[in-house]
């Protein structure tokens, strides 16, 4: 009877640590930039079991030693880590091929481009009140605008916050064009011309301090695809969006 009760109970502590699992955590960077990479889905290949990285790239899952874990992220090459040990653990992933590095977006001025309107938008006799009107991109398409001011002690103030407005948009834009995202995203043509319409970021999220252009268009491009390919690209599409 004894000898039945210890093999019972070492069957079970057995079995109990061939099932055992720990924790492994580690943190997730971009090679080369060593900036955290938010939104990576961690997956152990053998339980599969799944985790994502937080806005600091970290992250926790149950695995064991000998566990392969899996690394994926819209825009990197993914990559398979054998679980040697349950130590901290770094990992880098490298941008796929033709894709630039993550950008970090700063509040301050951009110059010498000479594909976007000049900082200090200026029109006929380089006036700031009659200016040339510009498309989306940025460049001339005929006609000019009026831009009132008030009289008073705080017109400079306020042509200042016009003007910085402008400046804001166009750091956006040289973003925000087909030229530049396709580096990004596999997307061309009127369905690359829908995204920049639906998912174009305002200034205040554009210039915010948590702002991360990788994780933004991951997640877009997520939301993106559940539309029907059709609707995708038509350019009817964002046209009865945009009337709604």
């Amino acid at each position: 009877m004894i000898r039945q009760f210890i093999f019972i109970v070492l069957f079970l502590l057995t079995a109990s640590a061939a099932f055992a699992q720990d924790e492994l955590s580690g943190r997730v960077y971009e090679n080369k930039t060593n900036v955290f990479l938010q939104g990576v889905k961690v997956e152990d290949l053998k339980t599969h079991t799944m985790t994502m990285t937080g806005k600091d790239g970290s992250f926790t899952i149950k695995a064991a030693v000998g566990d392969v874990i899996c690394f994926s992220v819209f825009s990197y090459k993914p990559d398979t880590v054998y679980v040697a040990n349950l130590k901290y653990m770094q990992v880098f992933l490298d941008l796929r091929q033709n894709m630039l590095d993550e950008v970090k977006v700063t509040n301050q001025e951009i110059k010498g481009n000479a594909g976007f309107a000049p900082q200090v938008e200026r029109g006929p006799l380089n006036s700031q009140s009659v200016t040339y009107q510009t498309d989306a991109n940025g460049d001339y398409k005929g006609g000019v605008k009026l831009r009132v001011f008030d009289g008073g002690p705080t017109q400079k103030q306020r042509e200042k916050a016009v003007n910085d407005k402008e400046k804001q948009k166009q750091g956006i834009l040289k973003i925000f064009n087909a030229d530049y995202l396709k580096k990004y995203l596999p997307i061309t043509g009127q369905e690359m011309q829908n995204f920049i319409i639906l998912y174009m970021p305002d200034p205040g999220t554009f210039y915010g301090e948590t702002f991360n252009l990788v994780a933004y268009l991951n997640g877009c491009y997520e939301e993106f695809q559940k539309i029907p390919l059709e609707d995708r690209q038509s350019k009817e599409y964002t046209q009865l969006k945009s009337s709604n």
